[in-house]
């Protein structure tokens, strides 16, 4: 446990060369080991294991961000264009820090248990409870996870205006493909 915990750390202080060079006695790695390069010590891509290290929604709230629920980080970067009050920008400000905060926590845990996943086979030591036990916990905090990134987007159109939401949607630029569903009124 002491290696995941000192790579974490490297992870988490921003030097994610130093985290991979930890894992690589020979840099050189070409041909098919490549894409085992990619990985770090279980099989969650480096890329991915730094978005839950640094708290992102890595696409969990697409579902609210294309239903008319902002998300607070971008409204946070549209924020003078949606003309925010100093309250809803405090509210705004402290809802994504809450977030982050939550989330970084969330995903430090849920690579804890990846690794552990991975040492158990690594080791020889996998049997169906662990493995179920271990497999039940990834999921439940990647619930856990969604949830947080997806009620933030209920929580932040709580503090807009509709008009507010109803321009957030026409800024936002969305991934091409999607576009927002229309807006169904009740």
């Amino acid at each position: 446990m002491k290696v995941t915990n000192v790579v974490l750390a490297l992870a988490l202080s921003g030097f994610p060369a130093a985290a991979q060079e930890a894992h690589h006695d020979c840099p050189q790695m070409t041909g098919s080991n490549e894409a085992h390069a990619a990985m770090n010590k279980s099989g969650v891509p480096d890329e991915q294991r730094s978005q839950y290290l640094n708290g992102e929604g890595m696409g969990f709230a697409k579902d609210a961000e294309l239903n008319h629920y902002p998300g607070p980080r971008h409204v946070l970067d549209i924020a003078d264009k949606l003309g925010l009050s100093p309250d809803q920008l405090a509210a705004t400000r402290a809802l994504l820090d809450d977030v982050h905060t939550k989330a970084q926590a969330l995903g430090k845990q849920l690579l804890a248990r990846e690794d552990e996943l991975e040492a158990l086979f690594r080791e020889q030591h996998a049997d169906a409870d662990k493995v179920r036990q271990l497999t039940a916990e990834i999921a439940n905090l990647q619930g856990q996870l969604r949830a947080l990134h997806l009620t933030a987007h209920v929580r932040e159109r709580a503090l807009l205006s509709a008009e507010q939401v109803t321009k957030y949607d026409a800024l936002r630029t969305y991934v091409p493909g999607d576009s927002p569903a229309p807006m169904h009124h009740h």
